[in-house]
């Protein structure tokens, strides 16, 4: 037999006197957070070097630790004779691959990937926070890293001595842009470090001038003028 409506009414306000008395606008999910020594959204007990990246100032203070991080392991790395061997006198700075794995002992292990100017090779290391575990040179024509900032702006100053020199005053008012250059057609890297220079008027305008600069040799190997 069903029970009676009044008997179901009374059933449902029962229930509900069990409930929380109210429910925090700032949870959607119904969710009351009501443990004191704790903050929400939940955080890992023990948690470091947490950047929050919603905060003025907080993308400063995210590479601001990259690059710590990031000369923390090449002191351990240029430490090491066979590295400095492979990677001579002139080379950028390199690229921190970390491996983020769940085991604590592999979540220690990083490579750095560098590009040598003077052996004209991607030299890379694998480490750990106290010694150098491997390293291998790469020929050029393999594997070349993304550029850095400081190539581009290598590259740039390269460039615009180039027309300077030759008298192309245009070029000094415009932008320069920069990325790293590959074969025509699809072919793979160059057989050394060159970067494409691009030189517009703004960000949406259409390049005027490009270059490409070998930074292994430092020369602009050639250019090309764009006709409007």
């Amino acid at each position: 037999m069903q029970p009676s409506t009044p008997k179901l009414a009374i059933a449902l306000l029962a229930s509900l006197a069990l409930l929380p008395a109210a429910v925090g606008a700032g949870h959607p999910t119904g969710h009351v957070h009501d443990h004191a020594d704790q903050t929400w959204p939940p955080q890992p007990r023990g948690l470091r070097n947490a950047v929050t990246l919603s905060t003025p100032g907080s993308a400063e203070r995210a590479a601001e630790f990259q690059r710590r991080k990031v000369t923390e392991r090449e002191r351990v790395a240029l430490a090491r004779p066979e590295v400095r061997r492979m990677l001579g006198r002139r080379y950028n700075r390199p690229d921190l691959v970390e491996a983020g794995g769940k085991d604590a002992a592999e979540a220690n292990i990083a490579r750095l990937v560098y590009f040598s100017y003077e052996n004209n090779a991607t030299v890379e290391v694998t480490l750990d926070r106290t010694a150098v575990r491997g390293v291998r040179q790469i020929p050029a024509t393999e594997y070349q890293p993304d550029i850095t900032d400081g190539e581009i702006a290598d590259a740039e100053g390269l460039a615009r001595a180039y027309y300077e020199a030759r008298g192309v005053q245009r070029v000094s008012v415009l932008q320069g842009n920069g990325i790293l250059a590959y074969l025509p057609e699809g072919k793979g890297f160059y057989p050394t470090r060159v970067i494409y220079m691009t030189f517009r008027a703004g960000d949406e305008s259409a390049p005027e001038f490009c270059a490409w600069v070998d930074l292994t040799t430092r020369r602009v190997l050639r250019t090309r003028e764009e006709r409007s």
